[in-house]
């Protein structure tokens, strides 16, 4: 049976970059898997222990702002 300790652990794949987040629960049990990219397919992660990762999501970046720094400012 699981407790309640779940921490929220941020991954990036070795071979795009691209950032996901994933919560890990702490288990009595011992588990284990992998998280491969949705973008090219190889794996961010992998684990085996007394913990599980679930919850995988892909972090949005926001995109860069371009234009005058002090707009509206004057």
């Amino acid at each position: 049976m699981a407790n309640t300790i779940w921490t929220i652990e941020e991954f990036s794949c070795p071979s795009c970059s691209m950032i996901y987040t994933a919560t890990r629960e702490k288990h009595e049990a011992r588990h284990a898997g992998s998280f491969k990219c949705s973008v090219c397919n190889a794996v961010v992660h992998t684990w085996s222990g007394n913990h599980h990762f679930f919850g995988w999501e892909a972090v949005k970046a926001k995109p860069p702002v371009f234009g005058r720094r002090w707009a509206g400012v004057r």
